[in-house]
């Protein structure tokens, strides 16, 4: 029991260390989780490479003191890396992947002679891990249990339809230089970036062939003016600029969205309204997302909750006396709204 524990924490570990970029070879920035068949099976690594397709799963490929790893052990962990990885390693051999998960198993024989499993830290660490993994994959199994009929769509839709709705822009973007720099840095001085972004407003504005306001006024890496249209989806922007581009008609341009670093707009090429066969994938997320929340939301009801107040609520700031400095008491944000996946917390070695 105890060797299958360990095991098991072998595994976590290497994907742990590929995060914090110990890979040499090539960039693990990313995890995901396996593949998915169509019949929900994950796939495995010997699947993809026809090299290993024969060789037994319990056929043992790495020896690290008592401790074997198995085609099939080895095959979870490829898993557990993002398809890029997967492809990159399948192209070059696994042999760095290998040697990762050697590193990982001696460290941790050593840890277990030091007896760091013993440490309350890291029974705390076991425990939110084990949490956090039945959490996702509870999380996955209801996301994947749900059912989106066409009817449910369409009404969806229906009553949706402008939640769906896109712009087709060009946009301009002016570089301007930041304080300090250099004559030769890429840029315009503020005066200059000011002026030619109302040049080219006025050009656009007059009809002029995007392509003609390109060829007069962009500079490689300082002024962009897109000579293609591009579509922006309803909600894709901040909501401030969500609600004024959606606002403007067919020609017309933006005000300027001004920063240290840049001056950008864009022109309102024409409104898109996608059909529901266009936007029926984009729906039926919709619909799912609403259902999932609706399936945690009653989850949480159905299970006694109880959490102290007196401890999480921010203290209450007292009136200074006079002639004593205010001082400001942080209070607690409001939780992130939920995502499709619930928020993980990072690991490090260290703890």
């Amino acid at each position: 029991m105890k060797q299958a524990k360990v095991h098991k924490l072998s595994l976590a570990l290497v994907v742990l260390f590929s995060l914090v970029g110990l890979f040499e070879t090539t960039n693990y920035a990313q995890q995901a989780t396996p593949t998915p068949r169509a019949n929900g099976a994950a796939s495995s690594a010997s699947d993809r490479d026809p090299k290993t397709a024969s060789v037994p799963k319990d056929k043992v490929v790495i020896k690290v003191g008592s401790q074997q790893v198995t085609v099939a052990d080895f095959d979870f962990l490829f898993q557990t890396l993002n398809a890029q990885d997967q492809k990159t390693l399948a192209t070059q051999g696994k042999q760095p992947l290998a040697d990762q998960y050697i590193l990982t198993l001696v460290l941790e024989q050593q840890a277990l002679r030091d007896h760091l499993d013993a440490t309350a830290d890291f029974r705390r660490q076991e425990e939110l891990g084990r949490a956090q993994r039945l959490a996702q994959a509870e999380y996955e199994k209801m996301a994947h249990d749900i059912q989106v009929n066409p009817q449910e769509t369409k009404q969806y839709y229906d009553a949706h339809a402008s939640d769906f709705d896109e712009l087709a822009v060009r946009q301009v973007g002016i570089r301007k230089k930041g304080g300090g720099a250099q004559g030769d840095a890429a840029g315009l001085s503020p005066q200059d970036a000011k002026a030619r972004a109302e040049e080219i407003r006025k050009a656009l504005a007059a009809g002029t062939d995007p392509k003609k306001v390109a060829q007069d006024f962009a500079i490689p890496n300082v002024v962009l003016v897109d000579t293609q249209e591009r579509n922006i989806q309803r909600g894709q922007l901040p909501a401030d600029l969500d609600a004024a581009f959606f606002k403007l008609k067919d020609g017309d341009l933006s005000e300027p969205v001004e920063t240290p670093q840049s001056i950008a707009f864009v022109q309102v090429v024409r409104h898109v309204h996608p059909e529901l066969k266009d936007a029926s994938s984009q729906v039926e997320t919709a619909i799912r997302q609403q259902k999932l929340q609706a399936k945690i939301a009653e989850l949480k009801h159905q299970t006694p909750i109880w959490a102290d107040q007196s401890f999480f609520t921010a203290p209450s700031v007292e009136k200074p006396a006079t002639g004593t400095p205010a001082v400001r008491v942080p209070t607690a944000q409001p939780p992130a709204s939920p995502s499709s996946k619930p928020p993980q917390a990072e690991h490090s070695p260290n703890n």
